[in-house]
C-alpha cells in the first residue's frame, strides 16, 4: 500500500471517529450499566472509548477467536467496539490484541494495572463434585495452578488470583457448566 487514501477509507475512518464521539457523549450510562467485559488492557471505559477506531484488528489477530465486535443494532455507543465472553470462549492473556492496537485503546499499562477482566463463580448446584463425582478438571485446566482456583477439603475454591480468563469453565465436563464468569463489580 502507498499510504494514500482512497475516498472509501477516508469516509470510514470519519464514520468511525462519529461513532467513537457519540459513544463518548452518552458514557455515564455505559459506565453505570456495563454488563460485558473488554478486551484485556482496555483500561476504564471512558479512556478505551475515546482512544478505540473501531477498526476490527483486535478480533482480528485473536488466536483464541475469544473477540467479538457489537453490531450497529447494539446502539451507536457500542458499536463496532470489541468485547468478550470468557463464558463462550476463554482469553489466554496473549497480549496480540493489545500489540495490534495502534491507537493505544487497548494498552500494557492497563493490563498490568488491571490484568483481570473477571471472576469465576462455582455453581454449586451443576459442579460434580457438589453431587459426589470425583473431578478437576476446572483446576487442572487453570493456568494460574494455585493462584486463581485451588482444590479445598475436596471442592473447587476460586481465590482473589482469579483474572477471569474462562478456562476453566471451556474445560468443564458437567453437562450444566458449573462455573461461570462475572464481571468485576
Amino acid at each position: 500500500m502507498n499510504g494514500q487514501v482512497n475516498r472509501r477509507k477516508f469516509l470510514t475512518l470519519n464514520l468511525e471517529a462519529a461513532v467513537g464521539f457519540l459513544g463518548n457523549v452518552l458514557l455515564p450510562e455505559i459506565e453505570q450499566e456495563r454488563d460485558y467485559f473488554r478486551p484485556p488492557g482496555a483500561g476504564d471505559e471512558l479512556s478505551f472509548l475515546t482512544f478505540c477506531t473501531r477498526c476490527g484488528v483486535c478480533r482480528d489477530v485473536c488466536p483464541e477467536q475469544s473477540i467479538s465486535l457489537f453490531t450497529v443494532s447494539s446502539g451507536a455507543k457500542l458499536a463496532h467496539t470489541p468485547y468478550l465472553d470468557p463464558n463462550l470462549s476463554p482469553c489466554t492473556f496473549c497480549g496480540k490484541c493489545i500489540d495490534a492496537c495502534k491507537v493505544d485503546a487497548l494498552s500494557k499499562t492497563s493490563l498490568s494495572l488491571e490484568k483481570a477482566i473477571g471472576k469465576a463463580r462455582i455453581i454449586e448446584l451443576n459442579c460434580l463434585v457438589y453431587k459426589g463425582v470425583i473431578c478437576d478438571y476446572c483446576v487442572q485446566a487453570c493456568p494460574r495452578k494455585g493462584e486463581a482456583i485451588r482444590v479445598e477439603n475436596g471442592k473447587p475454591l476460586i481465590t482473589s488470583g482469579c483474572d477471569g480468563c474462562g478456562l476453566c469453565v471451556k474445560h468443564c465436563i458437567s453437562d450444566q457448566k458449573a462455573i461461570l464468569v462475572e464481571l468485576l463489580s
